[in-house]
């Protein structure tokens, strides 16, 4: 099909085919924009639509530098002279160029969707960035590579001439490429992705994951600081990821006063009563309200459950309530909470 539509180039044919390509050419140019609004609105928010509004510009001037080329070519009267270069590789190598020229504007497109939350795709965040990286990488690859072929070159050379400065830009870049391969991991095993509260017990890294490059990794800490992380020390460290934990734990050490020590019982049973009929505590986790020991100056009783929310905000609202109601059933029980007393214990001296 390429060397059919690439036979109407040929300047050994009559001018009067010449002419009807380059009309031909231009027609398609104006259906193109008659057609594009009307596909977008029907596929809207689809990647066929991301397709469809990628292709109208490379193809625009796809169309148009043809039929450039095609006048430059039959002209007698504009170029008198050969211009040396081989027309089917010049139109080729167009083509090679436009085609390129649409893959990345759909991958930037599809990644401006997804990224936007508008897409309907189940690709994460982190997932999206990761292949579109690569895609673009790998464009550009393929159109040299191409390109090498398409005007007589050898591109083995090309390619082993790479692999001999690439090793030595390695060697001399060893954290660059460190750097690099630790973003490959992460978009790979995928340990958080952006938009993650991570921490790291092994470094003072904690705050939420705003941009996973090939170098670093951005994050925000809570005070709204960036923080920049070469992508290399999430290798040898240890990081934590809260966001994707199920609940979130209360453990709490409730103390009463000795005096109180008859009413241990009824208030571990009233409490775990409570805790089993609570509708914020996960009853399908491990619950626990145990007499755990013997203060300083104070009973004290192990509280221990999982909340079913995860979320910062609402947890702390959540163990607020519970703390409440358990200290309501203390003082309904008669019960008081200790603090820190001393005894004083004073003798009258014989006279």
């Amino acid at each position: 099909m390429l060397e059919d539509a690439l036979y109407l180039f040929d300047p050994n044919q009559d001018y009067f085919s010449q002419l009807v390509a380059v009309i031909a050419i231009l027609s398609g140019v104006v259906v193109l924009r008659l057609f594009k609004s009307k596909l977008n609105n029907q596929t809207s928010g689809t990647f066929l639509s991301v397709c469809i509004g990628a292709i109208y510009t490379p193809a625009k001037f796809l169309l148009m530098t043809s039929a450039i080329w095609s006048l430059i070519e039959t002209s007698d009267v504009i170029f008198s002279f050969n211009l040396g270069l081989d027309e089917y590789a010049v139109l080729q190598i167009l083509i090679a160029l436009h085609v390129s020229w649409y893959g990345f504007r759909i991958i930037n497109n599809y990644e401006r969707l997804s990224l936007s939350g508008d897409g309907s795709g189940s690709l994460d965040q982190t997932a999206v960035i990761g292949l579109a990286k690569i895609g673009r990488l790998l464009l550009t690859l393929i159109l040299v590579i191409v390109a090498f072929d398409l005007l007589g070159l050898d591109a083995t050379g090309l390619i082993a001439m790479g692999s001999v400065s690439g090793a030595a830009l390695a060697f001399a870049s060893k954290d660059l490429v460190s750097n690099w391969f630790g973003g490959i991991m992460l978009y790979l095993d995928k340990p958080f992705q952006v938009g993650d509260w991570i921490r790291s017990p092994d470094r003072e890294i904690e705050g939420t994951v705003e941009y996973i490059g090939w170098r670093i990794t951005k994050i925000r800490a809570f005070d709204k600081r960036p923080l920049y992380v070469p992508n290399s020390a999430f290798n040898n460290i240890t990081v934590q990821n809260p966001s994707r934990m199920t609940h979130r734990r209360i453990q709490e050490t409730i103390t009463i006063r000795y005096d109180d020590m008859n009413l241990v019982k009824n208030i571990v049973d009233d409490i775990t009563k409570y805790l089993t009929e609570s509708e914020l505590v996960a009853q399908d986790q491990t619950i626990i309200v145990n007499f755990n020991g013997y203060g300083a100056s104070s009973l004290n009783i192990l509280v221990y459950c999982m909340t079913i929310t995860t979320d910062w905000v609402t947890f702390h609202q959540h163990k607020q309530k519970v703390l409440l109601d358990i200290g309501d059933l203390i003082l309904e029980l008669g019960g008081e909470f200790a603090y820190p007393t001393q005894r004083l214990q004073l003798e009258q001296a014989e006279s």
